[in-house]
């Protein structure tokens, strides 16, 4: 963490994203790029299923273990693990993966407009895409993130 701006409970990362320390009750060892919502426990997080609204971050650190206090971007520039198969294109609208727990989607051209059921899927966003990238397994795709 070498020229990062942090102390005990905030960290500017080295991508350009604003992160704190939660503790992990995802349950498992933390994966570098997971959509997080805030846990039930004062202080922690979990990760987002399928298709929800209110995802609050992206874990930043691999491998910290459940009950540990874990780094979590929650503003700024943020590397999140895609929807497996799928691809990311830069200037693209970012939400919570449809169908993968914990992953994201960037290869929307714009946010659903209109009525109320597009205002609920609006609440899914994490953000806007600035990386193109190809389809695979464990892709990861740089996103200025904000949440609805």
């Amino acid at each position: 963490m070498a020229d990062l701006i942090f102390n005990d409970r905030f960290m500017v990362t080295d991508a350009g994203g604003m992160a704190v320390r939660l503790i992990n009750k995802t349950g498992s060892a933390s994966v570098k790029g997971t959509l997080v919502k805030a846990g039930t426990v004062d202080g922690s997080f979990i990760v987002t299923l399928a298709d929800e609204a209110m995802p609050c971050g992206v874990v930043y650190q691999a491998g910290v273990a459940d009950g540990s206090a874990c780094w979590v971007v929650i503003q700024g520039i943020a590397e999140v693990l895609l929807e497996d198969g799928t691809t990311s294109t830069a200037g693209y609208w970012c939400r919570t993966s449809t169908t993968a727990t914990g992953r994201g989607t960037m290869n929307t051209a714009a946010p659903p407009g209109g009525g109320i059921t597009e205002l609920d899927r609006h609440e899914r966003e994490i953000g806007h895409c600035i990386e193109t990238k190809g389809s695979g397994t464990n892709v990861i795709a740089k996103c200025i993130m904000h949440f609805n």
